[in-house]
């Protein structure tokens, strides 16, 4: 006989999980998210679509009904997902930092470079950080002595530089110790995930003072390598400020990961990244590979997959609302909280 697919449950509140990647693990650690939400709260129902459009036509009962959908990384189109949706985007390095900057929040100096840029080492420092806002896994971050630093044409630039995507940025540079050393956060609604320390070691020589380049010659500012060693922490300063910033900064978008640095002289925190597009390090491949190299096991330190579940179960309750993808902004139900 004919197959008549089981009516979708009326529930008070709907989240859509949205999976962005073709990866097996993803999508498994998502439907098990949803399946923990919906045990956590009988009153959301939680389910688990591709980014195809396909499979987006059974959410076509939900552009009615209160609902949050979430894609952990951005998605270029929203096509039928309905109700509210928080996405991550891709603003780059320095649409981040004024979104921090205009939260308050502790970026290192910095500023685009561009054909007037005139930089005082008075105020820099002799030494500047020279990166690519478009950069990635610190690609192209170099040390630079602060009155050499000149503008240079991205039409000059090599093909695939990732100048030409976007604009070049100079950065005060934080002393961090002998190896570049930096906190790498995950964040979800502005709560903890997961949280690692990770230092580079060997690459050129150790920097023994805060400005000391000329004694030690060439060497990399850079923690996040492929020899990178990395160590879970808990650090509670640096947790809290990932926490912090992401609630006061970046409130719309659900998933970042926080680079976060401690200046060895004065123990000050900064941000340098907060990876606006999102991410998920607990099915990564990149995020597979550091538990590997490094003995460690992301899943257990928060136990991530729960309290992912428990962050998104308070979350719908909070954000879900009524709105078809094609339709205006969204709006609660009256008896939404």
């Amino acid at each position: 006989g004919t197959c008549v697919p089981e009516p979708m449950k009326a529930t008070r509140w709907n989240l859509v999980l949205v999976s962005w990647s073709e990866h097996a693990r993803t999508r498994a650690d998502l439907e098990e998210i949803a399946r923990r939400v919906g045990e956590i709260d009988p009153d959301i129902r939680a389910q688990v679509v591709s980014h195809h459009k396909l499979d987006q036509f059974r959410l076509l009962p939900l552009w009615l009904r209160p609902t949050l959908s979430v894609s952990f990384f951005a998605l270029d189109r929203r096509k039928l997902l309905p109700g509210r949706l928080a996405t991550g985007v891709r603003l780059h390095k320095h649409g981040e930092y004024h979104r921090l900057a205009a939260a308050g929040l502790p970026v290192p100096r910095w500023c685009v470079l561009t054909p007037e840029t005139k930089l005082d080492p008075a105020k820099w420092g002799p030494y500047v950080v020279v990166k690519p806002s478009a950069g990635r896994r610190g690609a192209l971050v170099r040390i630079r002595k602060t009155a050499r630093v000149r503008y240079q044409p991205p039409e000059t630039l090599p093909v695939d530089h990732y100048g030409r995507i976007a604009p070049t940025l100079v950065q005060e540079f934080i002393y961090t110790g002998e190896w570049p050393e930096s906190y790498r956060v995950v964040t979800l609604f502005g709560t903890v995930l997961l949280c690692y320390r990770q230092v580079t070691r060997g690459r050129g020589h150790p920097l023994k003072s805060r400005f000391d380049f000329k004694a030690t010659g060439g060497i990399s500012v850079v923690s996040n390598t492929q020899d990178m060693e990395v160590a879970l922490s808990g650090d509670a300063e640096v947790i809290a400020l990932a926490e912090r910033a992401h609630r006061n900064a970046f409130d719309d978008l659900p998933m970042l990961s926080f680079d976060i640095v401690r200046d060895a002289d004065t123990g000050a925190l900064h941000i340098l990244e907060c990876h606006a597009h999102g991410s998920w390090m607990f099915a990564a491949d990149i995020g597979l590979a550091i538990e590997t190299a490094n003995k460690v096991d992301f899943r257990k330190q928060f136990d991530a997959l729960d309290r992912a579940a428990r962050i998104l179960a308070r979350e719908t309750r909070l954000r879900a609302a009524v709105c078809p993808p094609f339709g205006g902004a969204p709006s609660r139900p009256a008896d939404a909280p």
